[in-house]
């Protein structure tokens, strides 16, 4: 789409809705940004400066006057009154990756899945960097991708993390090389139930052609049905033994096969990020890296130095033999079980938060091994009562992070438990404003605790 003269309307003055503002007003087109909160004055007059119309409070079907299309914010659902309407009076409405894909040069390599996005979209960035290539990084991972593409000429490479929510509203987004990591139930909030959720990740594949190349989990039900569906080069990853097309672990050893012949990528001894559950994630980067141009020295070099990011089954502390890991980034059920799976040692587990309304049936049967289990949030008693279910009785609620970390140190130290994970399964939107807060929250609690 070309976007001079065009009037738009960017629903969500975030991070994604100022960036997609941004990157209109510099297309040419003549922008509307809208929220029904206000944003600071010095915001506002560095987005007005730029001819951006801001206009905060409730949002009036008068905005959309001559609008031709609307931005929506991931964040905000594609339900709300106003964006209901503008379908109604058949405007377009779509979200800020479909104005990154309209304004890209660059080839766009987009993962998606609902665990590991962040940590493959990372290590992806980091091998084409590592290999010269000019690239930028965003999308989901807390970058607005529309503003930053116009950077890259078409030799550049755009790696993006990109989410159900994003994904719902696209309309041409079509990345050249796309990846499905899984699909395990997650955010029913939002799309109200399996099949709605699965059909909204899908369409990350929905516009590509036999040019393009989609990775897939060959463990994963969904996404081995994807295959059937898809027009693009199939190009598989597994855990599980040799694969013919794409990369796969075999006896320890991970290897790319993306050519149809064998190589040996690493040992999983050398890989300082650890964990099975990982290991899809580094090979789908792996691919991608490949695809890329990027040669397999330097992918191999950042595998042996790449140590995982924040948040994520991170070792914060030990005090006293008890050793605290925050694993805030587990928002929903699957991340969490993988969590809890790979302990061996007596631990107690704190869990809950936003709940997302996903069934808790299998994580509370993983859960009988912890030797206790503190819930909190506005999930706790939902938690509470699965997991009571399940025949588990060691548990207490906690109103706050805080009040749950003092009470999982006792119950460490009663049950000879040598590990506090934090691990909550549920979103952070009901006591923080994003994982990253409630993580670094755990973090300073923990420190607490030994003064």
């Amino acid at each position: 789409m070309k976007y001079t003269n065009t009037k738009i309307l960017v629903i969500g003055a975030g991070i994604s809705g100022i960036g997609a503002a941004r990157a209109l007003a510099k297309a040419g087109a003549n922008v509307i940004l809208s929220d029904v909160k206000d944003l600071s004055a010095e915001k506002t007059a560095a987005l007005t400066a730029l001819g951006i119309e801001c206009v905060f409070g409730a949002q009036k079907s008068s905005l959309l006057a001559g609008v031709e299309q609307i931005i929506m914010s991931p964040g905000i659902a594609p339900t709300i009154p106003l964006a209901v309407a503008a379908t109604e009076a058949g405007i377009p409405v779509v979200s800020e990756i479909e104005v990154a894909y309209e304004l890209s040069q660059a080839p766009i390599y987009a993962i998606t899945g609902t665990n590991g996005k962040t940590t493959t979209t990372t290590l992806l960035g980091d091998m084409v960097a590592a290999g010269g290539l000019k690239n930028v990084v965003g999308g989901n991972i807390g970058k607005a991708l529309s503003e930053q593409v116009s950077e890259l000429s078409p030799d550049g490479i755009v790696v993006a993390e990109v989410s159900s929510f994003q994904l719902e509203m696209i309309d041409r987004f079509r990345p050249h090389v796309a990846a499905v990591l899984n699909i395990t139930p997650d955010h029913f909030e939002r799309h109200g139930d399996m099949d709605s959720y699965v059909q909204a990740k899908a369409r990350i594949f929905e516009n590509q052609t036999t040019d393009d190349v989609l990775i897939l989990n060959a463990q994963d039900p969904y996404c081995r049905a994807f295959a059937e569906k898809a027009q693009s080069r199939i190009l598989w990853v597994s855990t599980a033994g040799k694969v013919e097309n794409g990369a796969y672990v075999e006896d320890n050893v991970l290897y790319l096969n993306a050519n149809g012949v064998p190589e040996v990528l690493l040992s999983a001894d050398e890989l300082l990020l650890k964990g099975e559950y990982n290991w899809l994630n580094i090979l789908t980067a792996s691919l991608m890296a490949q695809h890329a141009g990027v040669p397999l020295s330097v992918i191999r070099g950042v595998l042996r130095v790449f140590k995982g990011l924040p948040h994520r089954v991170e070792n914060v502390a030990t005090q006293e033999g008890i050793t605290y890991y925050n694993d805030s980034k587990a928002t929903n059920t699957d991340a969490t079980i993988k969590a809890l799976q790979s302990f061996s040692q007596p631990l107690v587990w704190i869990a809950g938060g936003y709940d997302k309304g996903t069934d808790l049936t299998l994580l509370m049967q993983v859960a009988r091994k912890c030797k206790g289990i503190v819930f909190l949030g506005n999930s706790k008693e939902r938690f509470s009562i699965a997991a009571q279910k399940e025949g588990i009785s060691n548990i207490e609620l906690a109103g706050d992070l805080a009040q749950a970390v003092k009470k999982a140190q006792k119950l460490a130290q009663k049950n000879n438990a040598t590990v506090v994970l934090f691990s909550p399964a549920a979103s952070s939107y009901d006591q923080y404003h994003n994982y990253q807060e409630r993580g670094r929250d755990f973090c300073r609690l923990v420190a607490e605790l030994e003064n």
